[in-house]
């Protein structure tokens, strides 16, 4: 059946999966209330097209008045156009938001008003009660002044729900991403709401581009990836443009090295970055917070890096393991910043068994290249250093200790790089990431 916009194929295939998918992610966060797969429709389009257009009132199918005025309320509503900007032709922004418009929506709906008909050339009501539902007697509210305050909080999330799409495709980091995180709106959904991970994004965005931190590691090789320009005589190097000249002018640049040649270089192969983040109970406040900003700064280190990613949590025992690999798909990236977001300080304090947890996790993983273990605590327990010492050695693993606004002397005798950090700046925090 028709919806009411302009130019649109209600019946085409992709169409209808967009819209299926807003249907979607409401049901997995029970919300409650339906909406006819047009509605679904109508609502992603008017977020997705950058100049939308309904269909003339006197093309409005019987049933559907109501989606009318609701899709004309969100085209002509002030704070609506400013939420376009996050979606125009942008389609995971255009469903993740279009979702969370719809639930909230229903919160701002009386109960009678929740249940769309699926109305359309029958004659039936496109919703029980309407006539109840416009009227702002008993105290209740209008159907357009509820429309625009669902426009108003959707809109106060948006920028939330761009910063958690940008990290997880790896954009902030120059890492782009060609598989979609469409799957995945409703864990996007529940990190916009966390306060925590709001905060934890907000560091993330006034440090510099962290690809400037990042170092991969290479060494100069004949056939490798061009980088840049240098002299030389090596002739399996040549840049093509050198062999336009006169043929004794181009003997006598080999035999004085002075040929323009391609610098080629082969990038080596990197152990994982292991983070052993401290949610002890004295990791309080901002500790815990400047913490975990940190944890997901080395994780953007580590995509362009194509290094491994682990993070495991500890306090008195060491928590599960959750492991990223370079090429992670944007879901994987997304449970992990989901994760990082959930856990809350508490509980003692062992950093021994979290080290000697560690070094098992890379064993394990039978890799070859040497690994860094990043600490991140406040250092308030005793180490067993030469056990940890050993265990290091035998994992191949460097210890990168950051003691926040603490100190541990046993750490420092065993770490291969010891920070302690005062401030909790973001200047800080780029020194670890750079470490």
């Amino acid at each position: 059946m028709p919806g009411i916009l302009k130019n649109i194929d209600y019946l085409d295939p992709f169409t209808r999966y967009k819209g299926q998918k807003i249907i979607d992610n409401l049901k997995r966060l029970r919300v409650g209330g339906e909406i006819p797969l047009e509605m679904a429709i109508d609502v992603y389009y008017a977020l997705y097209l950058p100049f939308p257009q309904l269909v003339e009132i006197t093309d409005v199918p019987l049933g559907k008045e109501k989606q009318y005025k609701l899709i004309k309320t969100m085209l002509g509503d002030e704070e609506a156009k400013k939420l376009r900007l996050y979606t125009v032709a942008d389609s995971f922004a255009s469903v993740a938001l279009g979702t969370l418009f719809l639930m909230n929506l229903f919160s701002e709906l009386g109960n009678e008003e929740k249940e769309f008909e699926h109305g359309g050339g029958r004659g039936q009501s496109g919703m029980r009660n309407q006539q109840q539902s416009e009227d702002e007697g008993d105290g209740g509210k209008s159907f357009e002044e509820a429309v625009k305050n669902a426009i108003r909080k959707t809109s106060e999330a948006a920028e939330t729900v761009k910063e958690i799409q940008h990290f997880v495709y790896g954009n902030k980091a120059g890492v782009g991403h060609i598989l979609n995180l469409d799957e995945d709106v409703t864990t996007v959904l529940r990190l916009v709401k966390n306060t925590d991970i709001k905060n934890i994004l907000n560091v993330l965005a006034r440090i510099p581009d962290i690809a400037y931190a990042a170092k991969r590691k290479k060494v100069g090789y004949q056939r490798g990836e061009i980088e840049g320009y240098s002299r030389g005589s090596d002739v399996e190097r040549i840049v093509y443009t050198e062999l336009a000249y006169p043929q004794l002018y181009l003997y006598t640049k080999i035999a004085e090295g002075d040929l323009l040649i391609f610098e080629k270089v082969m990038y080596l192969t990197m152990g994982p970055i292991y983070v052993l983040l401290d949610k002890s109970g004295s990791m309080d406040g901002n500790k815990i917070l400047w913490a975990k900003a940190t944890a997901l700064a080395l994780f953007m280190r580590s995509r362009i890096e194509k290094r491994p990613f682990y993070i495991r949590f500890f306090d008195s025992e060491p928590y599960e393991l959750i492991s990223v690999k370079p090429n992670a798909k944007p879901g994987h990236v997304a449970k992990l910043l989901e994760y990082i977001a959930m856990i809350r300080n508490g509980g003692g304090t062992d950093i021994s068994k979290a080290l000697m947890t560690a070094c098992n996790d890379i064993l394990k993983s039978s890799v070859r290249e040497t690994s860094d273990i990043i600490l991140i605590t406040d250092g308030e327990d005793r180490i067993a250093r030469s056990l940890i010492k050993k265990a290091l050695q035998h994992a191949k693993a460097r210890l990168i200790s950051v003691m926040i606004m603490g100190d541990n002397d046993d750490l420092r005798d065993i770490s291969d790089n010891y920070m302690k950090v005062v401030k909790l700046s973001d200047k800080e925090l780029l020194t670890v990431v750079s470490s």
